[in-house]
């Protein structure tokens, strides 16, 4: 185990967390509602699915025109307007090929627009100022991209002095309607819908495409018609009807986490009831009896559980007490954050992360951020339950609203040495969903979550790392490289370390990843190959972290080892005796060390491995790791454990394979050059291998002729040579 003097991280070493990472079931469930949600990411999907189902915008053209000009357009318009969908669209029909991204000038990097592609950049101006935003439009016109600006008339009105702001004019809301259906391939009947013109009647965009949906997912004309309007009229009539506020508090329960048991709904009505503080007297034998519980809701049995089988109708119960009772809503929020960890209610847990994901929803749709962000805190660090935390913060991150402050605190969580363990690992898992769309932002948190957490957050970090490099291979691999070469800035030797290993891990993970490469010119013709160029930048930024001193120079030898037993062994071994070549480079050590443990490697005969075979390497290539192993020895460091091991496996190598013993004893004689010192290394490495074995002798002389020092020695012994050849012994 590394240890380190300059920092105590108090967050990790106070905290046990086992047990208290997320399920991979939970991370996919909350990808998939990212995924599935056009308002928090823009894949590919998206795009081509607004593209397809786009109707007009009543001044498309003049929108196309402004953007061609001037590569850049501000789209204005009230929410459900359309103008997400106008200017992707606008900017497909311009260029069909461009890739269009979300950007956030405030937590992407603005930089990395220059070394990109050209590509289609889609900013929300509520994320933005005036300074940062035309920072962005500078270097996106210098890329040959396009910006692409959207948000309400008051966003967009401080930065009409260097874009061209326009205001969306929608279409007609019912031929959107139309449009949707005929997507979907709903029948003409649905399209020429009386009552679909009438619940029209100024709409928007969004809703037409709404009402469209609810048709889609099937029912009868008039449950579409009571679901598009949110069943206020029937809610309403039964609150009216139950003015028991226990009736009424479990309505609410039972709407909120149903599907669900009756006695989770009775336990949520109870809590709900503490909240309200309604005093109920004669506990339990006050409430309804269960077997009228399914009548009094207006709800279905599906064997043990209660469920609302109306289209929307479950949904709608929340928001609206929420609209109608506004001095009921801070307490709704308190009861739907505290249940998830009530010690008086059992709730299964796919229970709890429903309410949370309930919670997390109405708190943003509220803009309560600072609640989200307080009871994501207190379930992590407080209560250890970091799957509630986790699906407060991957259902909010990349919310239109309050996603952007949600970022910020992440990453203020991140950088802070103090963060408890639970709260680090939750969110180097966030970042897996924030990373679907903003890859930048989630690298920059992962890579401050490793660089201070301990070895527990690293390998939650190295997981979701190597997941975003599913999505986005290119993106993950740079960044890796330049997390191992800023490690060599750092001031803390415990920062320098962890960064590196993190680097590193993913580098050795990732450079032989086989990536898509187009033949010729026909974009349809991909094959998968691993880029060679990948492991020539992991073994420049090896040698970059050989500076970081000491403490991260096992990190180096264990990644040479891991590339050499993955099949790189040529490379890395050339790598090794270029590092150690360089004069008085701080590569000379870790290179002439690496190159000792490949060099002690054998073939099942026992000779070095470096020597054998088709990739066989010269003996004489291989004199500066030697000289310097030497003049180490000479010196006493005794720095290099391995070597007189490995030279005397070498000298085996002489002895029994004659063909390669002049190069091997002349590499010898020039590592050892003319310093007495280092030949007196040789000498008593050669004497203490030798012996008496007389199969030895011949490699023994050829050495010692050459080095032994001063002259009256070297004489004596060549005279000894030829009497005892002369004498045929």
């Amino acid at each position: 185990m590394t240890e380190f003097d300059d920092v105590s991280i108090i967050g990790d070493e106070t905290q046990n967390a086992f047990g208290n990472t997320v399920s991979g079931d939970l991370i996919q469930t909350q990808l998939q509602f990212v995924r599935g949600r056009p308002s928090m990411v823009l894949s590919e999907g998206e795009i081509a699915d607004r593209v397809t189902g786009y109707v007009p915008a009543l001044n498309h053209e003049e929108i196309v025109g402004v953007l061609d000009r001037h590569h850049a357009v501000a789209l204005a318009g009230a929410p459900g307007t359309g103008t997400t969908t106008t200017a992707v669209a606008a900017l497909r029909w311009l260029r069909p090929d461009l890739p269009i991204r979300l950007f956030s000038t405030d937590e992407d990097d603005v930089e990395e627009i220059g070394a990109a592609k050209a590509c289609g950049y889609l900013v929300r101006a509520g994320e933005e100022d005036a300074s940062r935003l035309r920072s962005c439009l500078e270097a996106v016109h210098a890329a040959g991209g396009f910006l692409l600006v959207t948000g309400s008339p008051a966003e967009l009105r401080g930065f009409t002095e260097f874009l061209h702001v326009l205001p969306v004019h929608p279409p007609p809301p019912d031929a959107v309607y139309r449009a949707r259906l005929a997507r979907c391939g709903v029948g003409r009947d649905w399209a020429g819908w009386p009552r679909a013109a009438v619940l029209l009647r100024d709409a928007t965009p969004a809703e037409a495409r709404r009402l469209a949906d609810l048709v889609v997912a099937g029912g009868g004309a008039s449950e579409v018609e009571l679901a598009y309007r949110g069943w206020d009229e029937h809610l309403r009539g039964w609150f009216g009807e139950n003015g028991e506020l226990r009736n009424q508090t479990l309505m609410i329960a039972a709407a909120t986490i149903a599907p669900a048991d009756e006695t989770s709904v009775y336990g949520a009505a109870m809590s709900l009831a503490r909240q309200l503080k309604i005093k109920v007297e004669g506990g339990g034998l006050a409430w309804c009896p269960s077997t009228g519980l399914s009548e009094l809701l207006g709800a279905d049995r599906d064997d043990d559980k209660i469920v609302f089988r109306r289209h929307g109708y479950a949904d709608s119960v929340l928001r609206y007490v929420w609209d109608d009772y506004p001095l009921a809503r801070l307490d709704l929020l308190s009861w739907l954050s505290a249940l998830p960890t009530d010690e008086v209610v059992e709730l299964r847990p796919a229970l709890r992360h429903k309410l949370v994901e309930v919670f997390a929803d109405l708190a943003s749709e509220h803009d309560e951020v600072e609640r989200i962000l307080r009871k994501a805190a207190e379930w992590a660090a407080r209560h250890h339950a970091a799957d509630l935390s986790y699906v407060a913060l991957a259902r909010t991150c990349l919310h239109p609203r309050v996603g952007g402050r949600v970022r910020g605190r992440l990453y203020k969580w991140s950088i802070e040495r103090r963060t408890a363990k639970t709260l680090k690992l939750t969110v180097a898992r966030v970042c897996q969903v924030l990373g679907e769309t903003h890859v930048s932002i989630a690298l920059t948190r992962l890579k401050h979550l490793a660089t201070y957490g301990d070895e527990q957050v690293q390998a939650e970090v190295f997981e979701v790392v190597r997941a975003l490099a599913e999505i986005h291979p290119e993106k993950v691999f740079q960044t890796a490289l330049i997390w191992c070469r800023t490690a060599t800035r750092l001031a803390s030797e415990r920062d320098r370390f962890n960064r590196a290993r993190i680097g590193l891990q993913i580098l050795l993970a990732e450079h032989d990843r086989p990536l898509r490469v187009r033949h010729g010119g026909d974009a349809r013709e991909m094959s998968m190959f691993p880029d060679a160029t990948r492991l020539r930048s992991v073994l420049e930024v090896m040698e970059q972290l050989a500076a970081c001193g000491g403490h991260v120079r096992p990190l180096v030898l264990e990644a040479a080892r891991t590339l050499a037993a993955g099949g790189y062994r040529t490379s890395v071994l050339r790598a090794a005796l270029a590092w150690a070549a360089h004069p008085d480079g701080p590569s000379v050590a870790i290179g002439t060390e690496i190159f000792l443990m490949l060099a002690a490697e054998t073939t099942p005969d026992g000779l070095p491995a470096i020597l054998a075979g088709p990739d066989a390497i010269d003996p004489m290539a291989c004199t500066p790791p030697w000289a310097v192993a030497l003049g180490a020895q000479a010196a006493g460091s005794g720095e290099y454990t391995l070597f007189e091991m490995v030279l005397q496996l070498w000298l085996d190598a002489a002895a029994t394979r004659r063909e390669v013993r002049p190069r091997i004893v002349s590499m010898i004689e020039q590592a050892a050059g003319g310093d007495l010192g280092r030949r007196a290394v040789v000498l008593d490495v050669v004497r203490r291998w030798a012996g008496v074995d007389r199969a030895r002798r011949g490699v023994k002389e050829d050495i010692f002729v050459r080095l032994l020092y001063p002259e009256w020695k070297l004489l004596l012994l060549m005279v000894w040579v030829r009497i005892r050849s002369t004498l045929g012994q």
